[in-house]
């Protein structure tokens, strides 16, 4: 992994870890220390598990490692997602040209990332198109789920779930069907609580649960968003995650809505906007009202997806003020 190994034994060190503390059923003695002597290379899983460990995020060894934030792979693909919001199908060939230049890096450079990153843009690419020949938004998805079948296949064979799997699983879960997507959901859940306990970690399974419930917003499955909200609430307020309670009734305003009843989606939607504006809260009080005017109007076209890389672009619809 580009001489990762050698970059994670500093950390290590700078921690005052003992490889043994590292040791667990997938991470023996021996790969640890053939790996951070450059001799071996290890899986992307094993790899994000040791990252988990050492309590540092990808973006942070990134730097560490690099000096910068993005790798190359990464860059293009930032590059991409700049160019996501195209209005017109007139624009659809730049985005083409973009997708090339990403291939072409691809096949000199594997990488895992950028291997799924390519099955979801062509599955951007393919419903662009689509939608601006103004076929149902409904009918369109269904039509190229297939692209990202490589990417849930993944997940679904992944014995632990840690940061990159979240994320993967919120970029893939605008294309599952939604009894695949609630499965998914309950494994993620259940793979990731090792990873939950790690401090700054918990906060990506909480954005992962409204991905989830927009999805299942969107396409107007009503039971499935309702489970998917009662599932996230117990979760904020067993785990008493101050932050993530606030926005609790602006949710269930939204689940409301999803059941016809406009007059008290609103009132809750206002309690989560009155309690940004008592706490001074500007940016996102600002970013809240632009939501819940979109969606009480019925008229909110993307899904919400709160990710370090593709927050560049827009979160699928809704762009950020």
């Amino acid at each position: 992994m580009n001489n990762y190994g050698a970059t994670v034994k500093e950390l290590r060190k700078s921690k005052g870890l003992l490889l043994k503390e590292l040791v667990d059923e997938q991470l023996s003695m021996s790969l640890l220390s053939q790996f951070e002597n450059g001799k071996t290379t290890i899986s992307c899983e094993r790899f994000h598990r040791l990252l988990d460990k050492l309590e540092v995020s990808f973006a942070e060894f990134q730097l560490l490692h690099t000096g910068e934030h993005h790798s190359e792979a990464q860059k293009l693909m930032v590059d991409y997602v700049r160019s996501m919001g195209i209005e017109s199908i007139d624009e659809v060939p730049k985005l083409k040209k973009k997708y090339q230049k990403l291939t072409a890096y691809f096949q000199r450079h594997y990488s895992l990332e950028l291997d799924h990153f390519l099955q979801l843009i062509r599955f951007d690419y393919l419903m662009k198109e689509e939608l601006f020949k103004g076929v149902p938004i409904q009918e369109a998805y269904p039509k190229h789920n297939y692209c990202l079948d490589s990417a849930k296949h993944y997940l679904l064979n992944t014995d632990t779930w840690g940061v990159y799997e979240l994320r993967l699983f919120a970029r893939v879960a605008v294309s599952m069907e939604p009894a695949l997507l609630w499965r998914c959901l309950t494994i993620a859940i259940k793979k990731s609580q090792r990873f939950a306990k790690i401090p700054g970690n918990k906060d990506i399974l909480y954005n992962t649960f409204e991905t989830v419930f927009s999805v299942f917003a969107v396409f107007d499955e009503v039971d499935y968003a309702e489970k998917t909200f009662h599932l996230w609430r117990d979760h904020v307020y067993e785990k008493e995650h101050i932050e993530q309670a606030i926005f609790m009734p602006f949710f269930e305003g939204w689940t409301c809505l999803l059941k016809q009843n406009k007059p008290k989606a609103a009132d809750l939607m206002q309690q989560t906007l009155d309690q940004l504006e008592r706490l001074g809260m500007k940016t996102t009080f600002s970013m809240y009202q632009s939501l819940s005017t979109f969606v009480l109007k019925e008229d909110f076209p993307g899904i919400l997806l709160s990710d370090p890389l593709l927050s560049e672009g827009t979160r699928y619809g809704w762009e950020e003020p």
